[in-house]
């Protein structure tokens, strides 16, 4: 706060996660006044990407820090691998490990901690890994806005499930559908002229197929459908991503949208951000401030208050240090809002998050390019979550070669290493043994389990100008973010466009004059096309 801010502005954005960077930039798009501001000396908060020594850091913080124990907690940090790799095995790696792509000819790379520390910047983990759905509500927001081009995806290239004790690809596409020697002629016609009856599912038209299915389940559903219990498994646990007891609408509506996003960008319905999913919010906060706005990371705010001012007008207050600062409208993370803004009843019951890291040796199943991988994992017990399994490696800018992650995440019931480790144990090899050792699963060689709070709650009634953004969820994509981020704007601007397209320097008409080579962007060419 040396610098000369301004100390009134039209929005203050206090958080830099994916909500809050959303509103930032839709704020700025149409040009009102906004400080974003972030506690943190990184971008992205609880939606964040770290390196390995950031997330060390990230974790020392969590164990330390009074304010980050109430949002994450639970939180089990394990190595599998020695402080240093035996002289035995050190002698091998030297002798057989002959490439740099973490492939040996004859043996795999010999992982030690020092390596990890040696090739941290390598690493983009996420603290809340996430997918796009190809025609989901971010992509279509990505491309409408133009903000897509600040960032790269990979398409994901395969899903998986756990299918008769082992892991099983799904088909996704026709072709797959008619291709794999894992469901019966007779089985692929059902299943065909079922998924198209969900494709022309609307909720609006009452005379739909799904009107007598409203409190009913989706696996009563495709059994009154006469489908296999082989095809039930492939929709309900694979497709929809559901449990036993998930209702048949809500089932309905997941398949569509995986359904609708086939084939727009590759065999899956997904896509992956390279260098991971903290880097969306920094598409946004870019936009912003390419269209005026002002950032201040490592800014703990010590107090904020409404006030009224002499015309009558209620703005909210900040004291950030020796500034006080005003505006119109405050944005901010709901864990840090003050409770005393904050309603004393949540507006409804929401489920905190188990979520586990893993770094592996080699991918939980062999393919011949490098796979990114979606696996969906049914519940073990009866009545318990399922659990969602995404696999990324050095293709994806998220490790180093020779390296893969593997995220698990599911609405919490014990703790985070109850919830998950079952799951975990069934692909992964968790034992303190070496990395020589033969094994049908890859070596772990690094966890972290812990929990996350899926904070909820409003703002007391009577103040209308601050609005608290929820957290990440455990939901595969980011709808819950967008549709919040919308609902917020639409309150501050009633009636404004959200996020209308950003158009590019050799769009706009200055006065009829046609702008020259210093008006465009050094990494685009006179069409407007990246170099």
């Amino acid at each position: 706060m040396e610098y000369d801010f301004p100390n009134k502005f039209q929005v203050i954005v206090v958080g830099t996660g994916m909500v809050e960077s959303i509103v930032a930039a839709a704020c700025s798009r149409i040009r009102l006044e906004v400080f974003h501001l972030d506690y943190s000396d990184h971008y992205g908060g609880l939606w964040a990407s770290y390196n390995f020594e950031g997330l060390q850091k990230f974790i020392k913080e969590v164990k330390t820090n009074p304010s980050m124990k109430n949002v994450v907690y639970n939180l089990q940090e394990k190595w599998y691998i020695n402080e240093d790799s035996s002289e035995e095995e050190s002698k091998q790696d030297s002798e057989d490990h002959k490439t740099d792509d973490g492939k040996a000819e004859g043996t795999k790379k010999i992982w030690r901690r020092a390596d990890f520390a040696s090739e941290y910047r390598k690493f983009n983990i996420d603290t809340t890994p996430k997918l796009l759905f190809s025609r989901g509500l971010l992509v279509e927001l990505l491309i409408s806005s133009d903000i897509a081009r600040y960032t790269e995806f990979r398409c994901v290239t395969r899903v998986l499930t756990w299918l008769n004790d082992k892991l099983a690809p799904v088909p996704c596409s026709r072709a797959d559908v008619f291709a794999t020697e894992a469901v019966s002629i007779v089985e692929k016609r059902m299943l065909m002229k079922m998924l198209t009856s969900i494709v022309g599912y609307n909720e609006e038209e009452m005379n739909n197929e799904f009107k007598d299915w409203n409190d009913k389940t989706f696996k009563e559903y495709l059994t009154h459908k006469g489908l296999t219990p082989n095809l039930i498994h492939y929709v309900l646990f694979a497709i929809a991503g559901g449990t036993n007891s998930m209702l048949c609408l809500e089932g309905v509506r997941e398949c569509k949208k995986f359904l609708m996003s086939l084939g727009r960008y590759g065999n899956t319905p997904f896509l992956w951000p390279m260098y991971g999913s903290g880097d969306l919010p920094q598409c946004f906060c870019r936009l912003s401030a390419v269209f005026g706005a002002l950032y201040c990371l490592n800014q703990p705010i010590d107090s904020i208050q409404t006030k009224t001012e002499e015309d009558g007008k209620t703005v909210v207050e900040l004291k950030c240090k020796a500034k006080t600062l005003t505006c119109d409208h405050l944005v901010m993370d709901i864990n840090e809002c003050p409770k005393e803004l904050l309603s004393p009843e949540p507006e409804e019951e929401s489920s905190d998050i188990s979520r586990a890291i893993f770094i592996t040796n080699e991918t939980i199943m062999p393919s011949e390019k490098e796979p990114l991988t979606l696996l969906r994992f049914p519940p073990l017990e009866e009545g318990g979550n399922a659990v969602t399994v995404l696999e990324v490696g050095p293709a994806t800018g998220s490790c180093p070669k020779g390296l893969f992650l593997v995220y698990f995440f599911t609405p919490k019931v014990k703790d985070a290493e109850s919830d998950l480790k079952p799951y975990a144990e069934k692909i992964l090899n968790l034992s303190d043994g070496d990395q020589t050792e033969t094994s049908d699963k890859p070596k772990c060689l690094w966890s972290l389990y812990y929990n996350v709070k899926d904070t909820n709650g409003s703002v007391r009634s009577g103040i209308d100008n601050v609005h608290v953004c929820r957290g990440p969820d455990a939901a595969l994509d980011f709808d819950r973010a967008v549709e919040q981020a919308k609902e917020i704007f639409e309150k501050i601007c009633p009636g404004k466009e959200f996020l209308p397209r950003s158009y590019r320097y050799n769009e706009l008409v200055f006065e009829d004059v046609t702008p020259g080579p210093e008006f465009q962007r050094e990494d685009e060419d006179a069409d407007g096309d990246k170099q």
